[in-house]
């Protein structure tokens, strides 16, 4: 699915993409919280749809953008950096998962998803105020 949105968004600023994916990645993470209460497998889906569409969109915002600012002779070092950095914080939210799963596993996923809401917002207040109009 991301890689049909990443497809179908190419046209799409990357500041705009960046922006949208921080504003779909809320209430997909409220839907996979609400998930967990309702123990719903269609609302599991369509969180999980929504929150690949976030990251899709954040993905290729980014990436657009890391590509642009590098030197022509250092772009593979640099998106090679960047791919590291992205990896990197997609797996340290699932390992404290991990970790705070023995206080049980729905206050684990508050938690993470508390936290990474609110580094969202604070990214998107950021993002609106000082990403240039691209």
């Amino acid at each position: 699915m991301a890689t049909g949105i990443v497809a179908a968004t190419a046209s799409l600023g990357a500041r705009t993409g960046m922006l949208g994916g921080l504003a779909l990645l809320i209430p997909a993470l409220a839907l996979l919280v609400g998930t967990e209460l309702l123990r719903s497998l269609p609302l599991l889906v369509f969180a999980a749809a929504i929150a690949g569409i976030a990251g899709a969109l954040g993905y290729r915002g980014s990436l657009d953008v890391v590509s642009r600012i590098a030197p022509a002779d250092r772009r593979g070092e640099t998106v090679s950096s960047y791919l590291i950095a992205v990896y990197a914080g997609n797996s340290l939210p699932v390992i404290g998962v991990g970790i705070l799963s023995a206080a049980g596993p729905l206050a684990a996923h508050a938690v993470f998803a508390g936290l990474i809401g609110i580094l969202a917002v604070i990214a998107l207040v950021t993002g609106f105020k000082y990403a240039p109009k691209s």
